[in-house]
């Protein structure tokens, strides 16, 4: 890396896939694709899809992926997510068409069978050639192309134009003096496509503006009879859920001539498949699918075959979880009263009715925010139930089978900034999310419609809002092409109907879409879901506004900031130092540089660091090294991560119901809001969050420290017992208690008040530690903070001793797919350490990533030992060590025996 923030090209190896590569039956991935810039290209669509060597500069292409990711890993251009080499790749890349070309030949299992060429996701258009004839077109980046070819004996060749949208707009770069910039452009006219490709605050422009072809192309084989997208629908007897109904609906598509079985006409039509009719699909017991900490997320596999004429024309598969989604919301009637009401859509669905008016006339204010209205249908649905349950504000609570769930997570802006997004990539965030007790990501914008996130949802337990492609109203232009704009949302809803972990539909990104896109996505969720809320707005209707972005004292997150259920808060949130390096350069650290500030340490915009840094420099003194700064900005990422989840969950059901946090992952190298980074590395605000979040966790509330236990799980947990240790920074007791609790599920219970209050009077700074045990004397939570009377007295912090830690790592362990080391830590010292650091690395002294720590940023009173599970991939060879840094601990490592 040079001193101004670039860095080499590098190619990496061509991954080496069959042409034709098998997957589910019927369906094969075809692969060796390469790629052209259009204007080198001379020949057009019908010779370049016949056998031959063109003119032009062709490479091989990495698909799925986009253009830019294709030219990055051949080498063309530099990585984009180091330093400051985003800048060295020119714009141009959105601003012209290239041509995607590949051959294969057909296996002998398709002869005598119809063929169909599936482009499952292009960006932006595309124009499709195959054996010499064009075959179709796409347009919008989530719509699949879905034509009928004609295989040939030998060399049959594919080309595909493809154009980037036509409005790609000017990204803003970020820079000290610049600042953020506005959020995106032009480019929102071309929804549905990656909008915030143009630059948004968590993302610079992507050069291509993620053009290409970004999912997979298949060949799929078939009779004259085809399965398209069947859907299951599962119906509970809420509150029960004894038994559950299942209704399968399998579209078909017949190609022949005349009717085939007397429920297949010519065209397409929907078989339904009905409890009442088929009596396996009332199912008792059936096994549910759960949000993350409530139970099990249970998944069914359904296989659907078409048959004609005693053989198989078709076969689909599919995988569903049992579960039934619910909304306790404050909604208007038609007299005008905001009545508070359990709304269970399935039911409204399969009986065709609308329950909820989001129209814009059905949206009106109420005293304490903006709702929507039932329908005449709704106001005399039996699945509209009035309950006593309520919040202040008129706001959303999620309940799953019946039970309210407390939700917890945050926003993915994007999964990666270059679509680079295959499940081997994205599973370490799943587990990562999974593991900090998180139960809901939205998907923002809609830019994460792909199997391997929605599949990723299912299995870990996590709940989706999701959204369609349009941005904030009255700042963001419109869609132009409302039709467009549809014809994608169609498609998507079909293609990801079964995936249990989507809870609800958003229409846009803070705001209403205008009438005809509104009315036109509830008309599409009623018609091809119907079991799921559309609503048109991601915030302020049902929901809390959103914001605020900027660092605020940990105990406005207690009382008056994003209270109900609020969709969007956060804080920033630096990542470590260790991950910082890997793409800042030495030279470039300190002082903050731009380099710094293009990775998405605001210098103004809405999470300006300014309050963030002020806070610093009175809490702790200002930063004298880049070690330092991070060193203490970690001490404000633990505090402020806990206080967003723990003031959300100490009031939970009295005035909360939800917290996501403005965001919980990164499209790239980021420091902006985050709690991991983007190589999986974890900074104390992950473990900060995973505190708060646990399901059985005791905690202090703000401002009256008072404690309290939270159980958000099913089932009453009882015989527990509640120690509250109040120490000086110097390690004398001052206060200790021990309550017995019985925490009933699903709620707050109150422990008591403490004392905090009159200590800080005199000793201005003290230490609390929190321990829930169980009935057999097992911690089952354990909670530590540091307080002062004031934000100056933190600095008190600062005079702790240089405080030894021992460490040592035994021997590794391989269960399963991963390998666990555990590390122990020891204070020998007299002064308690706080937030100790473990980092593991390998015989390079290179970090090991994905690595999932038992616990991190862990304090420890003088004597005290702490044992911690570090797993890593099995596929890691050789002895790994451990490295230790913490706020007053003495730097030390220790190698696995």
């Amino acid at each position: 890396a040079s001193s101004a923030g670039w860095s080499a090209p590098v190619a990496i190896p061509v991954a080496d896939h069959p042409a034709l590569e098998a997957g589910e039956p019927g369906r094969w991935t075809i692969n060796g694709w390469t790629l052209a810039a259009a204007p080198e290209v001379t020949e057009g669509g019908a010779a370049l899809s016949q056998p031959g060597s063109p003119a032009g500069t062709w490479r091989a292409a990495t698909v799925p992926g986009t253009v830019l990711t294709t030219l990055v890993d051949r080498g063309v251009y530099p990585d984009p997510y180091y330093g400051l080499n985003n800048l060295e790749i020119p714009e141009s890349l959105a601003r012209q068409n290239y041509w995607y070309r590949t051959s294969f030949t057909a296996p002998a299992e398709v002869a005598g069978r119809r063929h169909t060429l599936v482009l499952n996701g292009v960006n932006y258009a595309s124009e499709v050639w195959f054996n010499g004839e064009k075959v179709g077109s796409t347009r919008g980046a989530f719509v699949r192309g879905q034509f009928e070819v004609t295989l040939k004996p030998g060399e049959n060749v594919v080309a595909i134009q493809v154009s980037p949208a036509p409005h790609p707009g000017t990204p803003h770069e970020q820079s000290i003096r610049g600042g953020v910039g506005e959020n995106g452009g032009q480019l929102a006219i071309d929804g549905p496509t990656f909008v915030a490709t143009e630059g948004w605050d968590w993302i610079p422009g992507i050069r291509d503006r993620n053009t290409g072809l970004w999912q997979t192309v298949e060949l799929v084989t078939h009779g004259v009879v085809r399965v398209v997208d069947p859907q299951v629908i599962t119906d509970l007897p809420l509150p029960r859920t004894d038994s559950a109904d299942v209704h399968i609906n399998v579209p078909v598509e017949n190609e022949a001539d005349a009717p085939r079985t007397v429920t297949a006409p010519p065209g397409r039509s929907v078989v339904a498949f009905a409890p009442s009719e088929f009596a396996a699909l009332r199912v008792a017991n059936p096994r549910l699918w759960w949000p993350n900490g409530y139970g099990d997320p249970v998944l069914h596999d359904l296989t659907v075959t078409a048959s004609v004429d005693g053989q198989t024309s078709d076969t689909a598969l599919s995988r569903f979880g049992i579960r039934e989604v619910s909304y306790d919301l404050s909604l208007f009637a038609q007299d005008g009263e905001l009545r508070r009401v359990n709304v269970q859509t399935t039911d409204g669905g399969l009986a065709g009715q609308r329950l909820i008016d989001v129209t814009h006339e059905g949206i009106k204010q109420s005293p304490r925010g903006w709702a929507e209205s039932l329908t005449p249908a709704g106001e005399a649905s039996p699945a509209v139930v009035a309950i006593d349950e309520t919040l202040p504000e008129p706001h959303l609570t999620i309940r799953v089978n019946g039970v309210r769930i407390a939700a917890r997570g945050g926003n993915w802006g994007m999964d990666d900034a270059m679509k680079r997004v295959s499940r081997e990539r994205l599973e370490p965030y799943f587990r990562l999310q999974r593991d900090a007790h998180m139960n809901i990501i939205r998907n923002w914008m809609g830019n994460n419609y792909q199997d391997s996130f929605l599949d990723l949802a299912d299995e870990y337990g996590m709940m989706i809002l999701s959204d369609f492609w349009q941005s904030t109203q009255n700042f963001q232009v419109e869609p132009q092409d409302p039709q467009l704009f549809l014809e994608n949302a169609r498609d998507t809803v079909s293609r990801y109907r079964n995936h249990p972990s989507i809870i609800l539909w958003f229409g846009r990104n803070e705001g209403v879409p205008y009438p005809m896109l509104n009315e036109g996505l509830d008309d599409v969720v009623a018609e091809l879901d119907g079991t799921r809320w559309f609503t048109g707005s991601s915030n302020s209707i049902n929901l809390q506004g959103s914001g605020p972005y900027n660092y605020r004292p940990p105990v406005g997150y207690f009382t008056d900031l994003a209270t109900g259920f609020s969709v969007e808060t956060g804080t920033p949130s630096l990542s470590t130092l260790e991950s910082i390096q890997s793409y800042v350069p030495a030279e470039d650290l300190w002082p903050l540089s731009d380099t710094l500030a293009y990775h998405d340490w605001h210098f103004a915009g809405n999470g300006d660091t300014a309050t963030f840094m002020a806070a610093l420099d009175t809490m702790f003194g200002a930063a004298t090294s880049f070690e330092d700064f991070e060193r203490k900005a970690q001490m404000m990422n633990l505090e402020t991560h806990k206080a967003m989840y723990e003031g959300f969950l100490g009031h939970l059901w009295t005035k909360n119901s939800g917290r996501l946090l403005w965001m919980t992952h990164p499209a790239w190298p980021s420091n902006a809001w985050q709690i991991y980074s983007w190589d999986y590395d974890t900074s104390a605000a992950y473990y900060g969050a995973r505190t708060a979040a646990e399901p059985l966790h005791v905690q202090m509330n703000l401002p009256d420290n008072g404690v309290v236990v939270l159980n958000t799980t099913r089932e009453d947990r009882a015989g527990l017992k509640v120690t509250t240790r109040i120490l000086s920074v110097d390690n004398r007791e001052l206060f200790t208690r021990t309550d017995a609790v019985d925490a009933l599920s699903n709620r707050v219970t109150t422990v008591g008040e403490t004392p905090l209050a009159s200590i800080l009077e005199t000793e201005r700074a003290a230490l609390v530690v929190l321990q829930l045990v169980d009935g057999e004397g097992r911690v089952v939570s354990d909670n530590r903070y540091w307080r002062g009377a004031t934000p100056a007295d933190y600095r008190r912090l600062n005079a702790l001793p240089s405080t030894p830690v021992t460490v040592s790592l035994g021997a590794v362990r391989t269960e399963g797919d991963e390998r666990v080391a555990t590390a122990e830590l020891v204070n020998t010292g007299s002064a308690p350490s706080l937030n100790l650091k473990l980092t593991l690395v390998d015989g390079e002294g290179q970090r090991i990533l994905p690595a999932y720590y038992g616990d991190n940023y862990v304090t420890l009173m003088p004597g005290e030992r702490r044992r911690i599970d570090i797993r890593y991939p099995a596929t890691v060879t050789g002895a790994p060590a451990v490295r230790l840094r913490g706020w007053n601990a003495e730097a030390t490592s220790a190698t696995a025996d």
